[in-house]
């Protein structure tokens, strides 16, 4: 009865996004890219335990992407792919100056900072422009709702450490607008026009 508990509130859940999904996916990354939304601001912890806020990367055009280190399935090989967004990025030489990645745990009891150090170097990340960030009071519900705050749905899996959650990379601008998204583990995602899209928006 628990799991099909579970599986209904996961089914609600969708449907409730269904409405803001639609919507984004009206949106032609590439192109003529307009606002979603205002981002919602946040103060996190990196990896070195300061403070970092939205407002911190204003100016620049980042993806921003939500996960946990520990995932199962679409976390890591999404994460690989963000970082050669990056090697993308700073080939143009635009990574840390005009544009940026930033990576929010919705674990923060398991994602502590050592072990998001250890994911960062797995993953070849230039700390100059990624930022990999969590709730520095382990405030799993916090970290969640922010997740949700942005259009990402979270749920923890009530007889495990899991958690099922949609996929999408954000792209918000300077003014900390969200501008489009991406699906993180889609087989045809063109990082190229993830690449052009940043700088386009870059340079708004």
């Amino acid at each position: 009865m628990k799991n099909n508990g579970f599986k209904w509130v996961i089914i609600v859940l969708l449907l409730g996004m269904i409405g803001y999904l639609a919507y984004m996916l009206l949106q032609e990354p590439g192109r003529e890219i307009g606002v979603l939304k205002k981002a919602p601001d946040f103060t996190l912890e990196d990896l070195n335990g300061n403070q970092v806020s939205l407002a911190d990367t204003a100016g620049k055009a980042k993806l921003v992407y939500f996960y946990y280190s520990t995932c199962p399935d679409v976390c890591l090989p999404t994460t690989y792919t963000l970082s050669k967004i990056q090697d993308k990025l700073k080939e143009k030489g635009v990574f840390g100056s005009d544009t940026a990645i930033v990576s929010i745990t919705f674990d923060p009891t398991k994602d502590t900072r050592e072990r998001l150090q250890e994911f960062s170097k797995m993953n070849n990340a230039d700390l100059s422009g990624w930022y990999f960030l969590r709730n520095p009071d382990n405030d799993e519900a916090a970290a969640m709702q922010l997740a949700t705050d942005y259009g990402i749905l979270v749920v923890k899996d009530p007889q495990g450490d899991t958690f099922t959650h949609t996929n999408y990379i954000l792209l918000v601008d300077g003014k900390g607008n969200i501008r489009t998204y991406y699906l993180g583990d889609d087989p045809d995602l063109d990082l190229d026009l993830i690449v052009n899209d940043l700088i386009q928006v870059s340079k708004e």
